[in-house]
């Protein structure tokens, strides 16, 4: 019964955001953000904590405390963003700018597959709208929501792109299918990763960090390809696509030296855009005490 009345609540906000003009929505969706930021202190530490981790005293602490609150408008816009879809999708090709196609390109044409290397940089969650826009088949891996209602909500809104939802805890072998039939398949790499993941540096702090890609990478010999859906302005975004990245290092070095470049490429595009990353998640915790090595 919980689950089900925070579903009629998240319809009723689709709605909502349905009529309100797309300005008007957004608007919103700041005023709240910012109350979050100043009712949710133990958040807010963490939000604040990573960003002077990050960026130590580069910058002063007003920057520090600017950055964390534009973090917390950039995840409520995220969100609202989701349900938006409906509206945005009448008019996407008004809406969304493409660079860097080529390199997406240059990698189909290999014909191995696309890992596509993503993060919560920026409207993530528009990065969808790929498929729906270049006819690029197109999957993403997704952990699913404990709420089923919700969790159908959503991969509906997603499919709405025609991108295909895959659910992490089934994704190996849908993974490596798409990339045998040169599909593109997103996976996201900026969480922690627990015991699973590798001990690497993030802005020079050792974190737990996946490194699915690299060794997804090394089997199938598909492109790695970093992408980004930055926020403009209201309604108006930029996808972008980098450089394909090589694997690095050799023999049991290629895992780890791939999986810190492709960390120190997501610095990069963090420090370019510092407000539009999720600074309140606990990206840095303690060592895991079976944190796993490179096979």
């Amino acid at each position: 019964m919980v689950y089900y009345i925070q579903y009629l609540l998240v319809r009723l906000v689709i709605l909502f955001a349905g009529l309100l003009p797309l300005e008007a929505t957004c608007w919103i969706a700041k005023r709240v953000s910012d109350l979050a930021y100043l009712v949710m202190a133990e958040r807010r530490k963490i939000a604040t904590g990573n960003v002077r981790k990050a960026f130590g005293t580069t910058l002063a602490e007003a920057e520090i405390r600017k950055i964390a609150r534009h973090s917390f408008r950039h995840i409520g816009i995220s969100f609202v963003e989701l349900f938006l879809v409906p509206k945005l999708i009448k008019n996407a090709k008004d809406r969304f700018l493409f660079t860097g196609l080529e390199h997406l390109q240059a990698a189909f044409a290999k014909g191995k597959g696309v890992l596509f290397v993503i993060s919560h940089v920026g409207s993530w969650e528009y990065l969808s709208f790929l498929p729906y826009l270049q006819d690029a088949p197109s999957s993403v891996v997704v952990k699913s929501i404990k709420n089923p209602y919700l969790d159908r909500e959503i991969d509906r809104l997603r499919r709405m792109m025609t991108v295909i939802p895959v659910p992490k805890k089934t994704a190996s072998k849908k993974i490596f299918s798409d990339l045998r039939q040169n599909r593109l398949v997103a996976i996201l790499i900026d969480q922690w990763s627990g015991a699973e993941g590798l001990w690497t540096p993030f802005f020079g702090v050792e974190t737990s960090t996946t490194s699915i890609p690299a060794r997804v990478a090394q089997k199938t010999g598909c492109a790695l390809i970093p992408g980004y859906c930055i926020r403009k302005k209201t309604g108006f975004y930029e996808i972008q696509f980098h450089p394909e990245v090589p694997l690095q290092g050799n023999g049991q070095s290629c895992e780890r030296e791939t999986t810190e470049m492709l960390n120190r490429l997501l610095e990069a595009q963090i420090r370019k855009y510092p407000e539009q990353w999720t600074w309140g998640h606990r990206r840095w915790k303690p060592k895991p005490s079976m944190i796993r090595e490179p096979d």
